[in-house]
């Protein structure tokens, strides 16, 4: 029986706009009340929990909210467990968590398990060439991942991955040639971090709160208001959201899509759309790779093919090969991991059976050589006969 399975491929659009909000601190409300005003605007649902009370995330085992940003304090011996929000995210929620220099070992140990560490308690990143005003402001334009077109102001203590870059945890904006912070210096420190769960959620970090404060973002020579537009939106499951539709594979000149299965050798075709989810128009429109990077494997425990789809019409992605001269039970697999993109994973699972025995060629090219030292013995034989029976 055919077996499709086709996982997270852009669950994450479908979401609603529950967000609890994280904060200790009263005056936070004030100087990142831009902040929520776009949130609101979004058509996000804000709800505001205090630090020091005990944050009940789920109840009856219903999942409260579905976004959460925390503003990290010094407050030591919280009463809600880092496990509650390990368990939001591990359901398919995302956080927002935003650090402070002088954050307490529990938000640490929470960025710590997203794969960040923030550099030493109380060192801030400096610049004394690319800044705003003072050192302790540094610009940058080094982002990876998110188009932003201004540079973006930062104060607040430097982060460093844990231990190093991945498909699923990448430096978001990092520092600009001329920063430092303690002994890291440059493209190494991290001013803003993300990670993407392999169930597709996502968390970003930062080393400062005061990215996204009503001073920087004001600043329209700043593109700090950019930053945390596309910062929501990608946190939130509205952009980089993909989802496979319409898998297909069938014989070459055949018309009957998807059978259980081949024979070996055949030439197949294969095929499957690829859409990407644009918050603008509210729908999937088609995804369009920058590179040869949507891998089709062929696989029986290991590749026997790891070929790269063609680009064809549409969200289309296409392929025509031959299947190898080996019989079992094979899988088509798409496993497409671009770092900032939901992941998509498509395997499906199909037989591949050897040839029956009115099936075979009558005459095998390569067996020729034997053939003609077949009918050359026969011949010798032949005269050798004659030669004993009239040679006198």
């Amino acid at each position: 029986m055919k077996l499709l399975v086709v996982l997270l491929c852009g669950a994450l659009a479908i979401q609603t706009n529950r967000v609890l909000i994280v904060s200790d601190s009263v005056g936070i409300y004030i100087s990142h009340s831009l902040l929520f005003d776009r949130l609101k605007e979004q058509g996000y649902k804000l709800e505001f929990k205090n630090l020091s009370s005990f944050i009940n995330l789920q109840s009856y085992g219903e999942w409260l909210f579905d976004h959460a940003i925390i503003f990290a304090s010094s407050i030591k011996d919280l009463p809600t467990p880092e496990k509650s929000f390990l368990d939001f995210f591990d359901a398919g929620k995302n956080i927002i968590l935003l650090g402070t220099p002088n954050q307490a070992k529990y938000f640490r140990k929470l960025q710590n398990q997203f794969g960040f560490d923030m550099h030493e308690r109380g060192v801030t990143v400096q610049d004394f060439f690319n800044n705003l005003n003072t050192p302790d402001n540094s610009l940058t334009k080094n982002i990876n991942i998110f188009q932003i077109s201004k540079n973006v102001a930062y104060a607040g203590s430097g982060l460093s991955l844990s231990p190093y870059e991945t498909n699923q945890v990448y430096g978001l904006v990092r520092g600009s040639e001329t920063a430092f912070s303690g002994n890291i210096f440059g493209h190494n420190i991290i001013y803003v971090g993300g990670t993407q769960g392999r169930n597709n959620a996502r968390f970003v970090t930062t080393g400062g709160y005061d990215v996204f404060s009503n001073e920087f973002l004001t600043n329209n020579s700043l593109g700090n208001l950019e930053l945390l537009d596309t910062t929501i939106r990608w946190t939130f499951g509205q952009i980089n959201v993909l989802r496979v539709q319409n898998i297909q594979h069938r014989r070459v000149n055949s018309t009957e899509l998807n059978p259980q299965n081949y024979k070996v050798s055949e030439d197949i075709y294969f095929s499957l759309e690829i859409q990407q989810w644009d918050y603008k128009t509210q729908q999937y429109v088609p995804y369009i790779s920058s590179a040869d990077d949507v891998i089709l494997e062929f696989t029986m425990l290991d590749p026997y093919y790891r070929v790269p789809l063609k680009k064809g019409k549409g969200s289309k992605y296409e392929l025509e090969f031959r299947l190898p001269d080996k019989y079992g039970v094979f899988q088509f697999k798409v496993q497409y991991a671009k770092p900032g993109y939901t992941f998509l994973n498509v395997a499906e699972k199909v037989t591949v059976r050897p040839l029956r025995h009115d099936e075979h060629p009558r005459y095998l090219t390569q067996a020729f050589p034997y053939y003609l030292s077949s009918f050359a013995t026969m011949g010798g034989f032949l005269v050798f006969v004659l030669t004993f029976l009239f040679n006198k």
